[in-house]
C-alpha cells in the first residue's frame, strides 16, 4: 500500500513514513488521501504533438499568473492547475481559485482544480501545531512545495493532463549543466526562493520550469500589467494560508493545544523570572511577547516542552557554532560522502555563512559554521549552497 501511494501521489518516502508512524487508522487515512489526491477533474484535451505541455501551478497571485503568460508567449502549451487545499474560509482557496480561473480564461487555456484538502490537512495543517508542541518551529510553505506542488500536483499533471513539465511562480532558476539540472538562485536576490525548494528531487527538477528566476519582481508586475491580467495588482500574501486573517499564530495554536504552564528561567543565572502558559507560544530567538520584565533585552534561547520550561537570556546566549539536520535531500547527481566547505543558511531571511558540512548516516549532516550563528531553531530548514552562493546543493530539517 505504501509503495502504491508513493507512485500515485508522487511523494517521497519520508512523507509516507510520517503518515504511517504518526496516524491511527492507517488504511482508512491512506484511502482518504488517495481519494482526495486523485479527485476527478474535467477531462483534459491531449497536448498538441507540435508543442510541449506545461502544467502551471496557479494560486491566483500575480507571480503564477505571469508564469502562465510568459510560458504561453514562449510557445508552450499551457494548462492551469490549482490545488483546493482548505475546506472553506481561506482567502487563498476562495479568492485564489477564482482569480486563477479568470486568468486562464483570459489566456484561453484550460483550468483544472484538484481537491487536495485531506492531503493538505494531514500533512501540513495537522503537523503545524504538533511541531510547536514538540518545540519545533515549522516551515509549512517548504513542506507544501514538496508534498503538494512537486508531489500531488506534478503527478496529477503528468498522469491526467498529459503534461511534460510543471511550472510555478517561484523566484529561482533551473540551469542545465553537464552533470544535469542545478537549482540556481534568482536574478532578484531579494525575492530568491531557492531555499524553500530544497526538497525537490533531481527527477522532479528535470520536469520543472521556473521562468520568473530571470526577472525582478517589478518586471513581473509590469509584464502582468502589459498583459492586462486581472491579478496584476493583487498584493502578495505574507501570511500562512490556513491561519485566518487577523489571527495570530498563538491564537491559532490555542485552538489545538492545551495550556501547560511552566517557569521562565534565565539560562545564564538560573533565576526564575516568571511563568508562561505553554511552551508552544515561544520560538528560539523570540524577543517580544516573552511576558517578563528585565533590566536587559531577553531572548528565548531554548524550549523544553517535556519539562514545560522556557529558557531566556542575552543575545550572546543565542549563538551556536554547529547544528545537525535530518531528512537531508541533495540536489546533486550523487550525495556527497566526504566533508566539504559550503555556504549555509538557517532561516529564509538569514544570510548565508561559510561552514564545513559533514555528511552522516541516515540522511543526516553536521554543519560547523566559521562564525557563531544566532537562533539556530529546530524545525527550520538548513539550506546548503556552493561556495559561490549560486546553487543550492541540498537541505534538511534542523534538529
Amino acid at each position: 500500500m505504501e509503495l502504491y501511494l508513493q507512485l500515485r501521489l508522487g511523494v517521497k518516502k519520508p512523507f509516507m513514513k510520517s503518515v504511517i508512524e504518526n496516524k491511527e487508522n492507517k488504511i482508512e487515512q491512506f484511502e482518504a488521501v488517495l481519494e482526495c489526491s486523485l479527485a476527478t477533474a474535467k477531462q483534459s484535451t491531449l497536448a498538441p504533438k507540435t508543442k510541449t505541455r506545461v502544467a502551471v501551478c496557479m494560486s491566483g497571485g500575480v507571480d503564477s499568473s505571469a508564469t502562465a503568460l510568459l510560458l504561453q508567449k514562449a510557445g508552450y502549451d499551457i494548462v492551469g492547475i490549482t490545488g483546493w487545499l482548505i475546506k472553506s474560509g481561506s482567502r487563498c482557496c476562495d479568492t485564489g481559485m477564482v482569480d486563477a480561473a479568470r486568468v486562464c480564461e483570459q489566456l484561453g487555456i484550460e483550468h483544472h482544480a484538484v481537491d487536495l484538502r485531506e492531503l493538505f490537512r494531514l500533512e501540513i495543517m495537522d503537523q503545524f501545531p504538533q511541531s510547536y508542541a514538540k518545540a519545533r518551529t515549522p516551515l509549512p510553505c517548504s513542506m507544501c512545495n514538496t508534498v503538494i506542488k512537486w508531489g500531488a500536483l506534478l503527478n496529477y499533471g503528468i498522469k491526467h493532463l498529459d503534461a511534460d513539465y510543471i511550472a510555478t511562480g517561484h523566484y529561482a532558476r533551473v540551469e542545465q549543466t553537464e552533470d544535469g539540472p542545478r537549482l540556481a538562485r534568482s536574478k532578484d536576490q531579494k525575492k530568491d526562493q531557492s531555499y524553500v525548494l530544497w526538497g525537490l528531487t533531481m527527477e522532479q527538477l528535470k520536469r520543472t520550469l521556473l521562468p520568473l528566476g530571470d526577472y525582478t519582481k517589478d518586471e513581473i508586475r509590469q509584464i502582468a500589467e502589459s498583459g492586462n491580467l486581472v491579478t496584476a495588482k493583487r498584493k502578495d500574501s505574507q501570511d500562512l494560508c490556513f491561519i485566518p486573517e487577523g489571527t495570530t499564530t498563538q491564537e491559532y495554536l490555542a485552538k489545538f493545544l492545551d495550556e501547560r504552564p511552566g517557569p521562565i528561567i534565565h539560562v545564564e543565572s538560573g533565576q526564575m523570572l516568571g511563568s508562561h502558559k505553554g511552551t508552544h507560544n515561544f520560538t528560539i530567538g523570540q524577543r517580544k511577547g516573552i511576558g517578563v520584565a528585565y533590566a536587559e533585552p531577553l531572548y528565548v534561547t531554548s524550549v523544553d516542552p517535556d519539562m514545560c520550561i522556557v529558557y531566556v537570556g542575552s543575545k550572546e546566549a543565542l549563538l551556536r557554532n554547529e547544528l545537525t539536520a535530518s531528512a537531508v535531500n541533495w540536489l546533486m547527481p550523487e550525495p556527497p560522502q566526504e566533508p566539504f566547505e559550503a555556504m549555509a543558511k538557517i532561516r529564509y531571511n538569514s544570510p548565508v555563512e561559510k561552514a564545513m558540512v559533514y555528511p552522516l548516516p541516515d540522511n543526516q549532516v553536521r554543519v560547523v559554521f566559521a562564525e557563531p550563528q544566532p537562533a539556530i531553531t529546530p524545525g527550520q530548514v538548513l539550506g546548503i549552497y556552493d561556495l559561490t552562493d549560486s546553487y543550492i546543493m541540498g537541505g534538511g530539517w534542523i534538529d
